[in-house]
């Protein structure tokens, strides 16, 4: 007789489902698990046979096998381990699994004293198997509210090995719970908190840029000497995002439960917000490595990537970036497989203008060369900085608006942010809306100057497109849905052809 038990596993970021198969026989007592298992489930047995013996279950006088299917996928993970001591525990008892517990998917670590204890990549196991028509779950108790999250679900949580046990055996009922739990929407908290304080402390003209990059999440990149506030921006425009649906609330939660565990949660969580050390790799910022793990680009899904001093970045480490900035995913091909990774973050860069830093500052001369100048700017590639829609330089807490190529009077709309900071909150959770659901009209002279400018600037496509988004946002601001040439205007001052010229030379 061979006792099946349903469990799961996960593959990156993607869980499937792993078929627990125990056989006993006659021979010298052992127990070996095949099936492609990795380091962490061959540790298992001896976590099995410890907790089955605090729990008073019995095990097999002879030899154990037990199989992992499918047995061409490599399983990775300690997901396996309830499921496996249940099966193990009815080969010792002579009995098959009865009652509800039938068929269900059985999730959940081990202790050495039988306590289940708490597994990476719960929702994102449980997602994937419901999609694959299963509907009853056993999961650690700790991750019950997070498997209930899934619509269409049945969920029941195990404090210890001895409760599954008498669930196994059919000695008492299972307290199934249905899924499908919303995620109650956070109010401003933690870093959100801080943006109407944030905004209200930062010049007119770099909160206007805030807003804007925060209401279309908008690729920025600041330019300035330091302590400029380059950095203090970024962090403004972090605080001002709107909250997460609950869509992306959940894709938030699997990706990064994934990673690390993260037990009942409660409430939305916030926009993940990611800065890793400009010495990251490749495979530290897309991903990859013998495990396949995602990296920080997939960790800032719906949220921002800040990167501080994008210059001391490796440069090839910088042209992974192309792919997600345009696509909103990266694929990732190692030795272990293919892998498609989500990856549509907001990204925030910042820079110094050479490589003292003190280039356009009014404090301090720049000592560089020109030459010197040459070789820190062409650290970004073309292709790369063609996919920012949003620069500024930063100079002492200002942003300087000299290379706007339509002139300072239109730029005088920057200042319509206005002090009612706490309003700004509304607005923004708003205008995402709204930029989801209208498509905005260009007015025919906001048309012609995009035109004119295309050919004057020798803009490409892909460039002209992103100016346009800018100045969809901006109209969606003012409850416009339609484009004005003065939100072009607006647009085409952020632009990288009207402020990188800037810092050609000292001014």
């Amino acid at each position: 007789m061979i006792v099946v038990i349903e469990s799961g596993a996960v593959d990156g970021l993607e869980g499937y489902g792993v078929r627990v198969e125990v056989d006993a026989g006659r021979g010298l007592p052992s127990f070996q698990i095949v099936g492609l298992p990795n380091a962490a489930v061959r540790e298992s047995r001896e976590r099995v046979l410890s907790a089955m013996r605090h729990q008073d279950i019995p095990r097999p006088s002879g030899r154990v096998v037990v199989n992992l299917a499918p047995a061409d996928v490599r399983k990775e993970g300690a997901a396996v381990e309830l499921a496996l001591a249940l099966g193990v525990g009815l080969q010792g008892a002579n009995r098959r699994l009865t009652g509800t517990l039938e068929g269900a998917v059985v999730l959940g670590d081990l202790s050495l004293s039988g306590r289940v204890e708490p597994v990476h990549g719960m929702l994102a196991m449980v997602q994937a198997l419901a999609e694959a028509g299963r509907r009853r779950f056993i999961v650690p108790a700790q991750q019950v509210e997070e498997a209930l999250l899934v619509p269409g679900v049945m969920v029941a949580g195990a404090h210890s090995l001895d409760v599954a046990w008498a669930w196994a055996l059919g000695r008492s009922a299972v307290p199934w719970r249905a899924g499908g739990r919303q995620l109650p929407c956070r109010s401003l908290s933690g870093r959100g908190d801080r943006g109407p304080s944030l905004l209200a402390s930062t010049p007119t003209n770099l909160a206007r840029l805030a807003v804007v990059a925060a209401a279309g999440r908008h690729n920025v990149l600041l330019v300035g000497p330091p302590g400029g506030g380059k950095t203090r921006l970024c962090r403004t425009i972090a605080a001002l995002q709107p909250p997460l649906n609950t869509i992306e609330a959940l894709d938030v939660l699997r990706i990064h439960g994934a990673i690390q565990i993260r037990n009942s949660p409660t409430c939305m969580p916030e926009r993940p917000f990611r800065a890793p050390h400009h010495t990251v790799t490749r495979s530290g910022l897309v991903g990859g490595g013998n495990s396949m793990r995602p990296g920080e680009i997939s960790l800032a899904h719906h949220g921002i990537l800040f990167l501080d001093e994008i210059n001391e970045y490796a440069s090839g480490v910088l042209e992974t970036l192309r792919e997600p900035l345009e696509e909103g995913s990266l694929c990732v091909a190692r030795g272990g497989g293919v892998r498609r990774w989500p990856a549509r973050f907001q990204l925030l860069a910042a820079m110094n203008p050479c490589r003292c830093g003190w280039l356009g500052s009014q404090i301090r001369r720049c000592s560089c060369s020109e030459n010197e100048r040459a070789r820190f700017r062409t650290r970004m590639s073309g292709p790369l900085l063609d996919r920012i829609d949003c620069f500024a330089e930063v100079v002492d807490g200002e942003v300087t608006l000299r290379g706007a190529a339509t002139g300072s009077a239109d730029i005088s709309r920057w200042s319509a942010v206005g002090g009612d900071v706490a309003a700004a909150h509304a607005m923004l959770r708003d205008v995402e809306e709204d930029l989801a659901g209208v498509r905005s009209v260009m007015s025919d002279t906001a048309a012609r100057l995009l035109d004119e400018v295309r050919t004057a600037w020798g803009m490409t496509v892909r460039s002209l497109l992103r100016c346009a988004r800018v100045a969809r946002t901006i109209a969606a601001l003012d409850r416009r849905g339609r484009v004005e040439r003065a939100d072009v205007v607006e647009a085409l001052g952020w632009r990288r052809e009207a402020v990188l010229q800037t810092t050609q030379g000292d001014p």
